[in-house]
């Protein structure tokens, strides 16, 4: 790492109108998690890529104590990998896995349709179209960590306007690779006009009560993008 990352220098800000994104700015421990979150959905961190702690704090800023810390908040969201002797490491899905995340969200998906479907009250679909309009504000963010976060936020979204108790308990466990796969995903080609597209597609079908249609669409935003995405590594077939 001769030279940090973009997204890791200290003097990084999105063109937003915010306040630059440093650790004096913020504590220390969550400026470092949001810079190394940043670069992994930027793709300047890469999946499987083992982050090297000296060059890593000195680009922060921080102290490797304090870095160490960020880094232990990372592995606990799955976005980092810890092994013993081997240090920590960028996260990373190999084909299988996206292949079987890919098939596993689409039923459980489809649950929180149909729960959303059969509410004769309109509320879970107004609770889906609050997510939409929560989403369609942020998705087009020039910071490609709030696009990221925006994503993983509309799909959390979908299942808790279903108001499902057990998906809600399921979140927890699917959101950590679901995380991983959506910056694999953000990373290898990012494309917020074409995310943005793709969701309006699917809550329009999810809203107009087609259950038939709103299947289809998930099939195509995540088991067709699934497989596109491993076509563009060479996995693909």
């Amino acid at each position: 790492m001769a030279e940090a990352p973009t997204a890791l220098r200290p003097a990084y800000a999105p063109d937003a109108g915010l306040p630059p994104r440093t650790a004096a700015s913020t504590p220390r421990r969550e400026a470092a998690v949001s810079q190394i979150r940043r670069a992994v959905v930027a793709g300047e961190l890469r999946p499987g890529e083992k982050l090297r702690e000296v060059a890593l704090a000195g680009a922060l800023d921080v102290s490797r104590a304090t870095l160490r810390e960020a880094m232990n908040v990372l592995v606990q969201d799955g976005l980092l990998v810890q092994e013993p002797y081997r240090g920590v490491s960028v996260a990373r899905l190999d084909a299988d896995e996206l292949r079987d995340l890919a098939r596993t969200r689409v039923p459980l998906d489809l649950i929180a349709v149909r729960a959303i479907l059969d509410d004769p009250s309109g509320r879970r679909r107004a609770l889906l179209r609050e997510v939409w309009e929560r989403f369609d504000r942020d998705a087009l963010d020039p910071d490609p960590l709030v696009q990221h976060e925006a994503h993983v936020a509309l799909h959390h979204g979908i299942w808790a306007a279903s108001e499902n108790s057990m998906l809600l308990r399921l979140w927890p466990v699917t959101e950590a690779v679901t995380t991983i796969a959506l910056a694999q995903d953000q990373a290898r080609r990012s494309d917020p006009l074409r995310a943005h597209a793709l969701h309006r597609r699917l809550v329009e079908a999810v809203l107009s009560g087609d259950v038939g249609a709103a299947e289809a669409e998930l099939q195509q935003h995540i088991v067709d993008s699934a497989e596109e995405l491993l076509a563009l590594d060479g996995d693909g077939g």
